[in-house]
């Protein structure tokens, strides 16, 4: 190889892996391995070592078509390929120079958490539509009805402009959340930094209790008397338990129980607890449930209620205090909604 071939630049190649977030695989004339950085192999799920031949690293049969194609035609391959649980753009590069003919660079780009930012986006879009399109054409057909009536009946007159103005209300509260969500987002919500009282905190679900009575759903709160004060917004916080509560008692049928719980969770966490005896959220519905407009199977949304954005306004509040919630469930065996907070101690 002439002096200002790859081997005389492979010690800089080295050192840009480090730099690149995309994965980095060289490959000599022969396909075998000079260079490969950790990323690449992670993504490319084979057990890739330098100095042995590409095929014989088990990696997926079509990167190595990329390869070939790559280098027959002295151009630039690329693919997207689900590689090992990963969605990655993979791109081969057979080189120009002359005397370093057949020598291909493939360069690995995972685009999973693009994709899945994707998935969300248009999820969101379709969903939000979906959401507002039901009030609108409520109203949009009561005003057209009002419009045509001759208003002999004023009762069902004022039934009418009564749904127009909880159509309106729904809408309203949906724009509401949107907006507390992009707040949250954008770190521009002024959370507050308090020691707040978990035994008070649990009393903002006593205005949810109306609810609740009116499904004979019982709910018990318990507090261990050694729980210490959470440090955050004690507003914000409240809105937590009131989503998570409000959750349980609609997918809670009738004569069911929720259970609220505050306990310490080691030295420095305060772990509250929502439980029901709903039915459950299937597996593949649990990944979910936190993103914005999502609604869970028709066992777990038996009315269509809701607008699908409390669970991700509980997600966002925790986040922004630096805690965590998780959610543990079995179909048709409840839901149990777990958040980990820091302590104020």
């Amino acid at each position: 190889m002439a002096p200002h071939s790859l081997a005389a630049w492979e010690s800089v190649l080295r050192d840009l892996t480090a730099l690149l977030e995309d994965g980095l695989v060289t490959l000599d004339a022969e396909d075998r391995v000079v260079i490969v950085s950790a990323n690449a192999r992670n993504l490319l799920g084979g057990s890739l070592r330098e100095g042995e031949a590409l095929a014989a690293s088990h990696v997926d049969y079509r990167v190595l078509r990329l390869v070939a194609a790559a280098r027959e035609s002295r151009q630039v391959q690329q693919r997207e390929l689900e590689l090992d649980g990963h969605v990655a753009l993979v791109r081969a590069l057979s080189s120009s120079l002359e005397e370093e003919r057949g020598l291909v660079l493939l360069l690995i780009r995972d685009l999973t958490q693009l994709r899945h930012l994707q998935r969300v986006r248009r999820d969101f879009v379709s969903n939000v539509s979906h959401e507002l399109k039901t009030p609108v054409t409520a109203i949009q057909l009561m005003t057209e009805t009002l419009e045509r009536s001759s208003f002999a009946d004023r009762a069902e007159a004022r039934d009418f402009i009564r749904r127009i103005g909880l159509e309106a209300a729904h809408m309203g509260h949906i724009v509401e959340e949107l907006l507390q969500l992009s707040s949250i987002e954008t770190s521009q919500w002024p959370m507050q930094r308090e020691r707040v009282d978990v035994a008070a905190l649990l009393h903002a679900l006593d205005r949810l209790r109306p609810l609740a009575d009116d499904k004979q759903i019982h709910i018990e709160v318990s507090i261990d008397p050694g729980t210490p004060h959470i440090l955050g917004d004690a507003s914000a916080l409240a809105q937590v338990i009131r989503n998570l509560v409000h959750n349980a008692i609609k997918f809670t049928p009738a004569g069911g129980r929720i259970d609220v719980e505050g306990e310490p969770a080691g030295d420095r966490l305060v772990r509250l607890r929502c439980r029901d005896t709903g039915p459950g959220i299937a597996p593949p519905d649990q990944q979910r449930v936190f993103e914005r407009f999502w609604k869970a199977d028709s066992a777990r949304q038996p009315d269509g209620e809701g607008s699908g954005l409390g669970l991700a306004i509980v997600r966002h509040i925790v986040e922004a205090h630096g805690g965590t919630v998780s959610l543990a469930s079995e179909p048709r065996r409840g839901a149990e909604f777990t958040v980990d907070l820091p302590a104020a101690l």
